[in-house]
């Protein structure tokens, strides 16, 4: 009857035309409840404090004024380049012209190789969370449950981070993004089929993970509720499909997923992992728990936080940028074009956390039953996540024009401090 039943649905979706699997004997289907960057926390105490990860502790805040200095600018400059006062500083956007501190006062968020590197604390402990990319067991990390060969550069280069470190759901940045995923900017959908009889030791699983654009459900306590049924959205970009297996209940990729699109939790929204794998729990309670893992361009990265106002993500970070751009470059482990080219991807991963749910078809009148490709039936691609920032802050080079004038209070070659008479006309450069 489960054969007869697969049949039926096959010949639906290719009437969809949607790609057909073959017909799975088992599916298990899941929303997304919980997901985050995969960084080893290593302290006992909060996230300033010294750790196996981080023995020095969270990078600690620069002193911006000697930033200043070093950058050329003169000690009184400076002090008023950085007093909250002055009139060139935009409520809640940061001081514009903390930017221009490069060569002949170039913009060291959109050219940071114009200012030498600053330094970024990265980690130093050899425990990491992922999973062996590259296949050699000698290099990268080992897991806290002793497998070597885990490869996660972007742990190495940002788990010191303050606003990034922390404990699993407890770093600021996871908890603003899945909160963001939470209050419905996003859903995400994973189904789970095999062929075999018994779903704990299939040799012949599929794993897909889709967008959705049924909002999640909270329950009592304010986590996302079980059992509630979403609708399989079909997107251009976002769907992620891997061959697998599954060995006493936990999912592992065969082989590598060449490319892959998820929603991101970060400010860059999207995702591409190239080389993309995946090893997953069906728990005994019928969650789902685990890690995907690849390797994402580092550069889309460094640019999201340029969109997320650069120098509001310096003051409240304690990052120099332009630090965090050599230090992806220097940790960046893969290059799409072979061993010699340039390495434009880090070695990243995922820590996942999902709940049973009910999916259904884009039409929500069959519960999906494999796992297919719906790309052949996607509308045009919605305009990315991450723009909403962009656009509701009017960011421009990292920096934000006045909100009633349009002109960016800055630039390279303004009068620091401005005479009194110059104040109100600024000298400043605009862009509308």
């Amino acid at each position: 009857m489960k054969r007869v039943v697969a049949k039926v649905l096959g010949l639906l979706t290719f009437s969809l035309g949607i790609s057909t699997p073959a017909f799975a004997d088992w599916t298990r289907t899941y929303v997304m409840s919980w997901y985050e960057q995969a960084l080893y926390y290593g302290a006992k105490g909060g996230v300033g404090e010294p750790g196996t990860d981080c023995p020095k502790g969270s990078n600690p805040e620069p002193n911006w004024i000697k930033v200043l200095t070093d950058a050329g600018y003169s000690e009184q400059e400076a002090r008023w380049i950085r007093d909250p006062s002055h009139p060139f500083r935009i409520p809640s956007h940061g001081q514009n012209q903390m930017a221009f501190r490069g060569k002949d006062r170039a913009n060291v968020y959109t050219q940071p190789w114009l200012t030498p590197d600053p330094g970024l604390t990265g980690v130093t402990g050899n425990i990491g969370e992922g999973l062996d990319l590259d296949g050699d067991p000698k290099t990268g990390f080992v897991s806290p449950d002793g497998e070597r060969g885990i490869d996660n550069q972007f742990y190495r280069t940002v788990g010191c981070w303050k606003s990034l470190r922390g404990p699993p759901r407890r770093s600021t940045s996871a908890e603003t993004r899945n909160d963001e995923m939470r209050e419905g900017l996003w859903t995400v959908v994973i189904v789970v089929a095999g062929e075999g009889d018994d779903p704990m030791n299939d040799p012949s699983v599929k794993v897909g993970l889709y967008d959705s654009g049924d909002k999640l459900v909270k329950d009592a306590l304010g986590e996302v509720a079980r059992g509630y049924t979403f609708r399989i959205g079909p997107h251009a970009k976002f769907e992620a499909i891997f061959d697998a297996r599954t060995v006493n209940g936990t999912i592992e990729t065969t082989a590598p997923s060449e490319e892959i699109w998820m929603w991101d939790p970060s400010y860059a929204r999207e995702l591409q992992l190239l080389k993309a794998r995946l090893r997953l729990k069906m728990e005994s309670n019928g969650s789902l728990t685990g890690v995907v893992a690849g390797y994402r361009p580092w550069m889309q990265f460094y640019q999201a936080m340029l969109e997320a106002r650069a120098q509001v993500i310096e003051q409240n970070g304690w990052i120099e940028l332009p630090g965090l751009w050599y230090a992806f470059r220097r940790n960046a482990d893969y290059s799409p074009t072979g061993p010699g080219g340039e390495k434009t991807h880090i070695s990243y991963a995922l820590r996942i956390e999902a709940i049973p749910a009910y999916v259904m078809t884009p039409d929500a009148k069959t519960q999906v039953a494999s796992v297919a490709s719906y790309k052949a039936i996607a509308p045009p691609a919605p305009p990315p996540l991450h723009a909403f920032i962009t656009n509701k802050f009017n960011v421009v080079d990292g920096l934000v024009p006045d909100p009633k004038t349009g002109v960016i209070l800055a630039g390279p070659n303004v009068e620091i401090p401005p005479p009194a008479t110059q104040v109100s006309s600024l000298g400043a450069s605009s862009r509308q």
